[in-house]
């Protein structure tokens, strides 16, 4: 008896709405006779209906004869990875030389709380009973239909390993981790795994609140549901990542050669690369993806090569950006891998290694500095000021000191330089670590890189990173007049005085009132207590305002600081 064809999955979708949406599928409508659905999305607008191969042409026409149904396809194939078992390595060896090379070890501890950031690997499932793999949570099970995804391959328990461990060097189980990771399995290794489990499983962990997502596998075939999900989830704020696949070639390969998917091809420890790496016009980074150490099931390990295992670091680094930097949106963190990459190759990008290596270390700097503009930047002010007056105290000599603490500083002058030497003149022996100097100006009162070529304005707050205790001199013209408006709500203002100043004396004899102030303390390297008006004790307004120093103050109404030089 001849062995019988396995079934034909077809997957049926419905019309998109002009909400934005699919029109109804089962069990809201109706199919027609003899024909069962084997899985729907709603989310998706569409359902899966596994035929025999010889009935195939009729239930298609059959299908296409109902109003509410769109298109039909066959469901896509993808496919996973492998791993190497070696019962030699006892530990997943967080100190192999893929990890020093995208210098994970680089990365400094993080010195605040984190955010709980959660990032899904979508492939064989995991091994939840491995010791050495951080916070799992249980996703769903795609071809048993049910929400325990074992893994019984190995390829996703490495890749959630590699994730993990990557972001175990921001936490890890013994101290309450704030990484979770989603397994949701697929299918198994060396077996085709149907696109319609992939575009169900992106879904399925964009709505269990994944912020990343990892794609384990790939295919030549196009698919539309796994595209439709891949819309749905970027709509939600997720940032998808996909091996460019291991073909040595470089056709067509989904789900990674798709706009809205990082799409990772790997190199060699010569940063070449990889023999069997994926390129192409849709390769967006590499990173290293040969004999990389992981964990494996049964609590074993193994040794593994792939674009697969490369593209787990990518998601481990954008895993630590938004455990730490919360704030930052999918496609930010998506600018940030790309900028900070090590260019190989021809200068800029390139069809094998697209924007270059993964740079962990200049990753997290970039996002610590855009983090900072980005919260720095709520504080906005208005552009309608009227006069209030303040004479300060001035020195014989013009001769000062303007001292940088290691970290970030917020600085001012309440004078304009005698020499009008430049930002760049002024702190050239301070050594900034690449970090940029910000200043608070412009129509939309909002941070910008401070022009280099031009002097520091008075009262202007400045924003300077110095990777030591530092004394800039400065010589000031402190015979003429500064001045600075403030608008209600936050100002960003620089101390006007030359000397140090008590909060509730900045506006004595002005009409003007205000409500808070907030300073930053850089020798802590975080904010003080704020300062109210009116208030004793921790909060007193007879605190005192260091001269130099820019802070944050709280105005009912507009008006103008002014320094005046005639006291």
């Amino acid at each position: 008896m001849a062995e019988q064809s396995p079934d034909v999955r077809l997957v049926v979708y419905s019309a998109q709405n002009e909400s934005g949406g699919y029109e109804p599928v089962p069990p809201e409508v109706i199919l027609p006779d003899n024909i069962t659905y084997s899985l729907r999305c709603p989310e998706l607008g569409f359902i899966t209906v596994d035929t025999d191969p010889n009935k195939t042409e009729y239930i298609t026409n059959e299908l296409l004869n109902l109003p509410w149904v769109d298109e039909i396809e066959r469901d896509a194939l993808r496919i996973s990875g492998t791993v190497q078992y070696d019962e030699k390595i006892t530990n997943n060896s967080p100190d192999q030389w893929a990890y020093s090379r995208i210098g994970i070890h680089n990365v400094r501890k993080p010195t605040q709380n984190l955010s709980i950031c959660t990032i899904a690997v979508i492939d064989t499932g995991a091994d939840f009973d491995h010791p050495d793999i951080g916070k799992l949570i249980r996703g769903y099970d795609w071809v048993e239909q049910d929400s325990r995804p074992e893994d019984i391959d190995g390829h996703g328990t490495a890749l959630s390993d590699i994730v993990s461990q990557i972001g175990g060097f921001i936490s890890s189980p013994a101290n309450n981790s704030t990484l979770s990771i989603i397994a949701e399995r697929i299918g198994a290794t060396n077996v085709s795994l149907p696109a319609s489990h992939s575009a169900l499983a992106i879904t399925h962990a964009t709505d269990a609140g994944a912020g990343i997502i990892l794609m384990g596998y790939g295919g030549t075939e196009p698919s539309l549901a796994e595209e439709r999900a891949i819309t749905y989830a970027k709509e939600k704020g997720v940032l998808l990542i996909a091996p460019a696949g291991n073909e040595d070639s470089n056709t067509v390969h989904y789900p990674s050669d798709n706009f809205n998917v990082i799409s990772v091809g790997s190199v060699a420890k010569t940063d070449g690369l990889s023999y069997f790496s994926n390129y192409g016009i849709y390769t967006e980074l590499v990173a290293p993806g040969e004999d990389l150490i992981s964990a494996c099931t049964k609590n074993g390990y193994c040794m593994s090569s792939g674009t697969s295992f490369a593209a787990a670091q990518v998601a481990g680094v954008a895993g630590r950006i938004k455990n730490e930097y919360p704030g930052l949106t999918a496609d930010e963190i998506r600018s940030i891998l790309q900028t900070t990459a090590t260019d190989l190759g021809r200068t800029g990008r390139d069809i094998y290694y697209g924007y270059g290596l993964l740079n962990a270390p200049d990753a997290m700097k970039a996002a610590e500095e855009l983090r900072l503009q980005k919260t720095l930047k709520e504080f906005s002010s208005g552009n309608n000021f009227f006069e209030m007056k303040r004479n300060l105290g001035q020195k014989n000599s013009t001769l000062y000191d303007l001292t940088l603490n290691k970290g970030w500083n917020f600085v001012s002058i309440p004078a304009p330089l005698r020499s009008q030497k430049t930002c760049r003149d002024l702190f050239s022996k301070v050594n900034t670590d690449s970090h940029t100097i910000w200043t608070y100006r412009g129509v939309n009162s909002e941070w910008m890189p401070h022009n280099p070529d031009i002097s520091p304005v008075p009262m202007e707050g400045i924003l300077v990173f110095s990777d030591k205790l530092v004394s800039v001199p400065l010589v000031l013209e402190t015979n003429r007049n500064s001045s600075k408006g403030v608008s209600p709500g936050w100002n960003l203002i620089g101390s006007p005085s030359l000397t140090e100043i008590s909060a509730c004396d900045l506006l004595t004899g002005s009409n003007s009132t205000w409500v808070s102030i907030l300073q930053f303390n850089g020798t802590r390297q975080q904010y003080d207590p704020a300062i109210i008006s009116g208030a004793q004790g921790t909060f007193a307004d007879t605190r005192k305002i260091q001269p130099f120093s820019s802070f944050w103050i709280y105005m009912e109404t507009n008006g103008t600081f002014i320094r005046s030089s005639a006291s």
